[in-house]
């Protein structure tokens, strides 16, 4: 089974647990990290997950439409482009890296986006890092 980190804000947490009470279901590998907004994701985080044993990592967050300003979802999307770009340079497949945006109310769908990324981190296998 792959182990993939979801670091999700409230919004997207809220849609994870709507997902709970719609009892849509997802495979277990998922460890889900509450944080009060995506943008403050360091990316030095993302990679120690990789380093502790993730084979993928989830970064939700809310919808830029839902939000009263739009810088913290431009950070989110330029972290995320930074961090691919990193973990290319060190030969991680970028796609390891997912940046998925839920609202509160879809719990169906956080439910197949986090089925559908532990699908694709199922064949990418488990990441082998040297440490």
């Amino acid at each position: 089974m792959v182990k993939v980190v979801a670091f999700l804000c409230w919004c997207s947490y809220s849609g994870a647990d709507r997902a709970g009470v719609e009892k849509a279901t997802y495979d277990s590998g998922l460890l889900p990290v509450r944080v009060p907004c995506t943008a403050l994701v360091d990316p030095a985080i993302v990679v120690k997950c990789f380093e502790e044993g993730a084979d993928g990592v989830i970064i939700s967050a809310c919808k830029p439409s839902e939000l009263r300003h739009a810088s913290p979802s431009r950070i989110t999307e330029q972290r995320v482009k930074v961090l691919r770009s990193l973990l290319e340079s060190v030969g991680i497949e970028k796609e390891r890296v997912r940046l998925v945006w839920i609202s509160a109310p879809e719990g169906l769908k956080f439910a197949q986006e986090v089925e559908r990324y532990l699908d694709e981190v199922e064949r990418m296998g488990p990441l082998r890092l040297q440490v």
